[in-house]
């Protein structure tokens, strides 16, 4: 049968790979001047399988976890903030590589940079915002203006920008 060719069902497709099969164990192979059948029985000794190993790494997981009274989630004795309703309910976080995502169903409520820094506290300080005192632990919010931290305004760049135009304009054009 030439290919590409069309096979309706699976079922079809095990039929069809175990005639093959049982005509490519009969011949001698050009590479290895053996049998394919005949090379894995010599070699089934000496195969194991891979979970006898070491575990396969894992790259996410999911865990359920209850909300401190601090609205902190321990995960590998690190302390995540999550939102301070949901103080004392369950949650679940999914624990990548590189960041922590917590769940309440189907919410993302928090996402973290994911810290390997044991018995550490990745804060957001939003997510105590409403309550009437904040923890100990929490710095307070910051400024919502990066440009105000640094003791500078949008007024200021908005004076320098003005300035710049007013010379370019009474520079003679050649």
């Amino acid at each position: 049968m030439p290919w590409p060719r069309e096979i309706p069902s699976f079922a079809a497709l095990e039929e069809h790979l175990v005639l093959w099969m049982a005509r490519v164990d009969r011949r001698v192979h050009k590479t290895t001047h053996e049998r394919p059948m005949d090379r894995f029985e010599r070699t089934r000794g000496r195969l194991c399988g891979l979970c006898l190993r070491k575990p396969m790494p894992v790259r996410e997981r999911r865990l359920a976890r209850r909300v401190s009274n601090e609205a902190l989630v321990d995960i590998d004795t690190v302390r995540y903030s999550v939102p301070h309703r949901l103080a004392r309910e369950t949650v679940e976080v999914l624990v990548g590589e590189s960041r922590v995502w917590i769940f309440r169903g189907a919410d993302l409520v928090a996402d973290h940079r994911r810290c390997f820094e044991p018995h550490s506290k990745v804060v957001d300080p939003a997510h105590y915002d409403g309550l009437w005192r904040r923890p100990a632990t929490v710095p307070p919010s910051p400024d919502p203006s990066p440009l105000t931290a640094m003791g500078r305004s949008l007024e200021q760049y908005a004076e320098v920008w003005e300035v710049r135009d007013e010379r370019a304009r009474a520079r003679p054009r050649a």
